[in-house]
């Protein structure tokens, strides 16, 4: 009587550890843009969400709030929302010094109950941490949103009506720098 050996030999075992590391890799790669873009979704949409609320507050008020590079994301104390670069506030890619600005946060305030809330994603730009989108209206007639998003987008995403009026790119971030119309 012939005894047959069963089960898997040390090849077949090989080949299935592989299959499944190719897929695993596989898998990590595509979670990783997929990821990537959905931080940045989540920034477009808290952006196009702070342009309505200005506008809103311009229909009542006939002007922007004046304010300049004011952070978009609600400001609590003691810990301070920054945006833009959080290196050294030096510019070098958009937005140098821009920070919490508690005037801007009550303005928009009498327009809305919650200010909404962008992603928390650090890109690299110049070799410094950029993060985050502002805000820029100096004489309340004309006002800007600035924004990094991470990976080089091509186009800036629409931001329903607003035009946008620059793009830069450098390294794995894309800034964009929209306008809200003119009253």
């Amino acid at each position: 009587m012939k005894h047959r050996n069963t089960g898997f030999t040390i090849v077949e075992l090989l080949i299935v550890i592989v299959v499944i590391g190719i897929l695993a890799a596989i898998t990590i790669v595509a979670f990783n843009g997929v990821q990537q873009r959905a931080e940045n979704n989540k920034t477009v949409s808290a952006v196009k969400e702070y342009a309505k609320l200005a506008q809103a507050y311009a229909a009542e008020k006939s002007e922007y709030p004046i304010v300049n590079w004011a952070c978009l994301a609600p400001h609590t104390t003691p810990t301070a929302a920054r945006c833009g670069n959080l290196t050294d506030g030096v510019s070098t890619c958009g937005g140098g010094g821009a920070s919490s600005n508690a005037t801007f946060d009550t303005a928009l305030k009498t327009v809305a109950s919650k200010l909404p809330e962008l992603s928390s994603q650090q890109m690299n730009c110049g070799g410094k941490t950029y993060a985050g989108a502002w805000y820029h209206s100096t004489d309340g007639r004309t006002a800007t949103i600035q924004y990094y998003l991470r990976g080089n987008v091509d186009t800036c995403p629409s931001i329903g009506s607003l035009r946008h009026v620059s793009r830069g790119q450098t390294n794995d971030t894309t800034w964009c720098n929209t306008t809200l119309p003119a009253l």
